[in-house]
Parts: structure tokens; sequence; C-alpha cells
């Protein structure tokens, strides 16, 4: 008994300072964060207003309820699917049943939901959150192909993979205020430009990069001779001065993923190859059938950071943001930036920050629900 004692006091011991950590770090502050929230809070603490920041940020509680409604519905249609095409039915049958499901619930969600939120709720919030969505898909698919193509081109054949390691891992470990303000300049809008003259070798016009509120697509649209467009096409689709972001992440994020799918690589053992190249399997074939399921565990961690690290993006974007393109680049991290240094609204800021959590927690649990299923980890 006092052996079991000595064991437990000892495991706490060692335990002790990480929790600190955790709760001093971790949860008090966003204890704290949802305790101003609930305050009008400007300088100091003023008046207790309850949910009235979240009601400002988010909109009509009714559509709200709509939201949740959709979502629920839209998780039911996905779990009905996979349960019929568990118990072996024809597969005709499978979608019929699942899209008379998900087509309501998709509609519930997007017209009741999502649109009366946005048309009711804070346009701040909602433009964040729509450029923080084009950031995070324009980012992290290309992201991801680039590292995993340039850690099998390491593994399978070059040589000095150190030398590589360390070159690719160099943007990663630059200090973040350094390289945004060198792409800064490789993206200014003047004739002279690293970017403008990289352009112009190809017989393009000279773009304003970071200072283009204009989506890319309208941009090409009005490239191909067309004067006029839909609405739509600015609205649906990421801003030149995103796109130029977006391109900045790619190079600092991609040398990171290949150093550590190219470890993940490493680990595989040998003799599945051997026995691959013994059956006459070629190199597409041992790719997809070897190489990526059993590197299918690195991809999702980092597909897990990634999609946590764009959602919480800021010191990059704030730096390369501009006057002219300011609301195609806002993701919802530099508008709570702005209600505190700005305009001094910490109450407000701080429920606009407890969303942001929330819409990560989630994100990264449907994540994990969704995608983790399909993760190879052995036999």
């Amino acid at each position: 008994m006092d052996t079991r004692r000595t064991e437990q006091l000892t495991a706490w011991a060692f335990l002790t300072p990480a929790l600190v950590v955790l709760v001093g770090f971790g949860l008090f502050p966003i204890g704290y964060a949802f305790y101003v929230s609930l305050h009008k809070w400007r300088i100091k603490k003023e008046a207790l207003i309850g949910f009235e920041h979240y009601v400002r940020a988010l909109g009509d509680p009714q559509h709200l309820v709509f939201l949740l409604l959709g979502v629920g519905i839209v998780w039911a249609a996905y779990r009905l699917r996979s349960h019929l095409l568990e118990r072996g039915l024809p597969s005709a049958y499978v979608y019929l049943a699942w899209g008379i499901l998900l087509l309501p619930g998709l509609w519930v969600l997007f017209e009741l939901g999502l649109n009366g939120l946005a048309a009711t709720g804070d346009p701040a919030l909602y433009n964040g959150f729509k450029v923080t969505f084009f950031y995070a898909i324009g980012t992290i698919p290309l992201q991801l192909s680039l590292a995993t193509g340039l850690a099998y081109l390491l593994f399978k054949s070059m040589r000095a993979k150190g030398t590589f390691r360390i070159l690719f891992f160099l943007p990663y470990v630059t200090p973040v205020i350094a390289s945004a303000v060198v792409f800064r300049t490789i993206f200014s809008p003047h004739p002279s430009s690293l970017a403008n003259r990289f352009w112009s070798t190809f017989g393009f016009e000279n773009q304003r990069w970071l200072y283009e509120s204009k989506s890319v697509v309208a941009l090409f649209l009005q490239g191909v001779g067309m004067e006029t467009w839909p609405t739509w096409v600015d609205s649906c689709f990421p801003s030149m001065a995103l796109t130029s972001i977006i391109l900045y992440n790619i190079w600092v994020y991609v040398g990171y993923d290949t150093v550590i799918l190219l470890a993940g690589l490493s680990a595989i053992p040998r003799h599945y190859y051997e026995a691959a190249e013994m059956d006459g399997a070629n190199g597409w074939q041992v790719f997809r059938h070897i190489t990526l399921p059993l590197v299918s565990p690195t991809l999702f961690f980092l597909s897990m950071v990634a999609v946590i690290g764009t959602f919480k993006a800021f010191n990059h974007i704030y730096i390369m943001r501009t006057p002219g393109a300011r609301e195609s680049v806002d993701v919802l991290s530099v508008a709570i930036f702005d209600q505190i240094f700005e305009f001094h609204n910490a109450g407000y800021a701080s429920a606009m920050a407890f969303v942001l959590f929330v819409a990560i927690l989630v994100l990264t649990l449907l994540q994990n629900q969704v995608l983790g299923k399909r993760v190879f980890y052995g036999d």
C-alpha cells in the first residue's frame, strides 16, 4: 500500500508542473476570455451584459438554431450512409436515401442558418470567417501536396538529403516579421517589383498583388477581355492580395511539412518495397498502395496542424495587409485584433475570439472523426 501511494505521489509530483502550465496558459485564458465577453469591457470592466456580444456577432439566435439543426441533419445523413454501406445494401439505394436526407439538411444549414446569420450578424465576423476559409482552402491542399512530392523525391532518389532538409527548413525558422516584409516588397505593385518582372516575362500585364482586392477569377476574366462579370465572382473566390499571402504561407510551411514527411517515409520498413518490386509493381502502384497508406498518420497530423494554424494565422497577414485590400485579406484573428486596439472593445473582441475558439474546436473534432478513420496505422 505504501509503495502504491509513493508511486502516485511521485506521478503527481512530475505531472504538477505540466498541469500548472496547462491551466495557467491554456484553460485559464479561455475561461477568462469567456468572462470578459460577458461584460461591456473597454479600458476597464463595466456592466454585465450577458450574451449580448454573442448575439451582436453571430446574429439572430433563431438562425443559429437552424444552423445547428442543419448540421445535425447533415451529420445524420453521413451516419446513415455509413450504416447502410456496412449492411451491404446496393449503392443506388444507399445514395438515394443519403441524398433524400442530405439535401434538406444542406438547405436548412445554408439558407435558413448561415444566410440568416450573415444577414443579421456582424459583417466583420462573417467576412473574417469567409477570408479564413479561402485562406485555408488555398493553402492546405497545395502545401501538403507539394510537401509530399518533395519528400518522396528526396526519399527515393536524391542525394545530400541532409543539405536539402536544411534548405527546405530555412523558411520555417526565418523570423516571420523579416520574411513577411521581404514578400511585401516582392509583391509590390511597382513595375520593377520581382513579382511583376517575373509576370511580365510571360507577356502578362503588371499586377497590383497585395494592393488588389479583386478576386483572381475576376482578374482572369478581365484579362481575357470581359468587361463585366457577376458580382458573386468577387465574393466567392480569394482576392489577388489574399492569393499573394497564400503563396507566402506555402513558401514558409512546405519545407516544414517536407521534413516531417521525410521522417515518416524513413520509418517505413524496406521489406515492403522489396516485396512490391518482386511482384512487379510500378512506381505509382508502390506510392499508392504502400507509401501513401503508411505515411497517412503523418499526413493526418500535418493536416490537423495546418487547419488549426490557418485559422489562427495573424502575424504575416497583419504585416502584408494593405489599405486598399484590407477587407479581402482580414482573417478573423485580424478582425479580433482591430476590435481591441482600434475600437478598444475588449468585451466584444473576447466574444469573437471565443467564437473562433469554438469553430477551431468543432473543425478539429470533425476532422478527427471523418478523416481519422481513413488513417492506416498498420496491422
